[in-house]
């Protein structure tokens, strides 16, 4: 009688690989453990806490090419950067100033997810005048670094509005219903306030943990070498599904417990979006990943920096956060009820 072989043989685990998988755990509980006060809490130190990860990673994005360049091109990129993130609040200022006490706080300023035109060209004018001022700055540099940068600052501008969005509805209620806001620091439940936000980093984060360890020990057949050789279609499937699974159930016993995600997005009255996100989210994560691995194989590094032990630097722990974050955001801007538009002057 012939040996029959197993459907799924698990791949032998190299010494290498359980050291490497010991330090990424190890590495990722400790980032957990120090951003999750700020997610929580919310607030200004969570805005603070995004204008310091926004810092590292426009320095990681223009130390990825190995190239030299002028302080020039780093004053462009944090201008354009910051004016990115920081355009929903300028539009605000008057509000504080006029009196009428119609701004509350930065819950206010982003409620919205916006991009300026006027940005994008200013940021096409800075790149101009940095091309002339840097010799070793390009067109094609120039092109590189304004796409990036304002992705990076995009999607930790909707990383802003999927924390403080739920914040905005809350007090937006009390409002209609003639009551006097509460103060923001426990005003609002906010272990209930911060779920949003902690739905879709941990889609995006599960996602890459287990198309990881199914493809350590499934993964077979690779799905794109040239961008990321160690990514299989094991692993693809593994964390896309099992992501799905996961991030569904949650946000339906949330909802079931009278604590849904998002009030009329992500509850069980539309138990359609919970799915569709769901999925989303553990797609687009993927996408994101490979967008920036490009990046990476194109300029020859490894790791954007060695900042987090086992895990690289901060692009490569945000890659598929940013992508999930700009996602839900512009879905969430379409399907609810959120003031303002996407492309403003």
């Amino acid at each position: 009688m012939s040996d029959r072989k197993p459907i799924f043989q698990p791949n032998e685990l190299s010494n290498e690989a359980a050291t490497s998988m010991r330090t990424r755990i190890i590495a990722g509980l400790t980032a957990i453990a120090i951003v999750l006060p700020f997610v929580v809490f919310g607030d200004w130190p969570f805005f603070g806490f995004i204008c310091l990860v926004l810092v590292f990673a426009i320095i990681e994005i223009i130390r990825c090419a190995k190239t030299k360049y002028s302080k020039v091109l780093y004053l462009t990129a944090f201008v354009l950067a910051f004016l990115v993130l920081f355009w929903n609040f300028f539009q605000d200022i008057p509000k504080m100033f006029d009196g009428s006490n119609s701004w509350h706080g930065l819950y206010d300023s982003y409620n919205r997810i916006s991009l300026s035109a006027t940005i994008i060209f200013v940021g096409i004018i800075l790149s101009s005048i940095t091309i002339i001022a840097d010799k070793n700055f390009t067109i094609i540099d120039a092109c590189f670094i304004i796409t990036t940068v304002i992705i990076i600052a995009l999607g930790l501008e909707s990383l802003l509005f999927l924390r403080y969005f739920p914040v905005h509805l809350y007090h937006d209620d009390l409002i209609k219903q003639g009551l006097q806001a509460p103060p923001y620091i426990n005003g609002y439940d906010n272990a209930e306030s911060f779920l949003f936000i902690f739905y879709v980093a941990l889609g995006a984060c599960l996602n890459d943990a287990f198309a990881y360890f199914v493809g350590v020990f499934f993964g077979k057949h690779k799905m794109n070498p040239r961008l990321s050789p160690k990514k299989t279609w094991e692993g693809f499937f593994g964390g896309v599904i099992l992501t799905s699974l996961f991030c569904s159930g949650f946000a339906f016993i949330m909802s079931a417990v009278g604590h849904p995600i998002l009030k009329g997005l992500l509850d069980i009255t539309h138990w359609y979006h919970i799915i569709v996100l769901s999925t989303l989210v553990p797609l687009v994560s993927v996408i994101g990943d490979l967008v920036f691995s490009s990046i990476k194989r194109h300029y020859e590094i490894k790791d954007f920096s060695r900042l987090i032990p086992g895990h690289g630097g901060i692009l490569d722990r945000l890659d598929s956060i940013l992508f999930a974050a700009i996602t839900v955001a512009i879905y969430t801007n379409i399907f609810c009820d959120v003031p303002g538009g996407f492309i403003l002057p």
